[in-house]
């Protein structure tokens, strides 16, 4: 059927807000975004569809609900997988604005009288203040050894936290085992953090785009990756260390809560922050 050509066409939704990415898109592929205007990507508001995909744990635990509630709601990124960390946050509190408005209500937890107390905040002041400095792609090791990285994009961060739970799942089942010796357990335990160290150094090659010893740049991923093993364990902490730094480029910064006189008279804080995960339902929870 011609949508165009649709007599309730004019009753389909539209952008509510239009917004530029920290990025600026410089580190998606060719052809995985299509800006809208100059360097804007226009948000339209969830659909049903949409609401009720966010909803489904599985879909949430490998990153499809959030990809697909892109694709529809920000239909100029066309490849969400390849989009870098530093620019989902905006994306996923303009999809919030865009669908359920600027304020968002939560129950938070109050530390130390472990109290609940409801706060409100206004996602248009988060979404100004995320950070939005230039990623640094270089790290240097020596004067004359400099490893160039790239930010980490979605696809690798979901398949880095689902290996991460499944090493993590494998701990706590193994815990239960009663019908293995304690040596047994201690050999399958030292695999699983042997397989735990091996992601972290994975992550690591995954964001190296090349390394330029004495002029020379070196850009296979085998010699890269031989580079790295053999690496000393200083060098290597400050490469991860630079990338984990720069991923933080675009995060959502946690809110500030203030509880009440009454709160505070029993003991909890003047303030304290929370930290908000918007890659869940929790966030995108809807009245529909």
């Amino acid at each position: 059927m011609d949508l165009q050509n649709n007599p309730l066409s004019k009753h389909f939704r539209q952008p509510s807000i239009y917004i530029t990415l920290p990025s600026g898109g410089k580190y998606s592929p060719q052809g995985t975004i299509e800006f809208d205007s100059g360097e804007e990507l226009a948000v339209y508001p969830m659909t049903a569809r949409d609401d009720m995909t966010m909803a489904t744990p599985d879909a949430l635990m490998n990153g499809q609900a959030t990809i697909d509630v892109i694709k529809s709601c920000v239909p100029g990124i066309k490849d969400p997988w390849q989009l870098p960390m530093m620019d989902l946050d905006t994306v996923m509190i303009a999809i919030r604005i865009a669908s359920q408005g600027e304020i968002l209500d939560m129950n938070v937890n109050v530390p130390t009288v472990n109290e609940k107390m409801s706060f409100s905040t206004d996602l248009r002041i988060a979404l100004d203040s995320i950070e939005r400095k230039p990623f640094n792609e270089y790290v240097q090791l020596e004067p004359q050894l400099v490893v160039k990285v790239r930010p980490t994009n979605y696809r690798q961060l979901t398949n880095l936290s689902l290996k991460t739970f499944e090493e993590q799942r494998m701990i706590a089942q193994l815990s239960q085992k009663d019908d293995m010796t304690p040596q047994q357990k201690s050999d399958h335990y030292a695999r699983i953090f042997t397989n735990m160290t091996d992601l972290t150094i994975e992550n690591m090659l995954n964001a190296i785009v090349s390394v330029n010893s004495e002029g020379t740049e070196v850009t296979d991923p085998k010699l890269i990756k031989e580079f790295v093993y053999n690496l000393d364990s200083k060098q290597a902490k400050k490469i991860r260390s630079h990338i984990e730094e720069q991923n933080n480029i675009g995060k959502i910064k946690p809110f500030k809560v203030m509880p009440s006189k009454e709160l505070i008279s029993q003991g909890a804080p003047e303030s304290f922050e929370v930290p908000v995960a918007l890659d869940n339902s929790n966030f995108f929870v809807s009245q529909f």
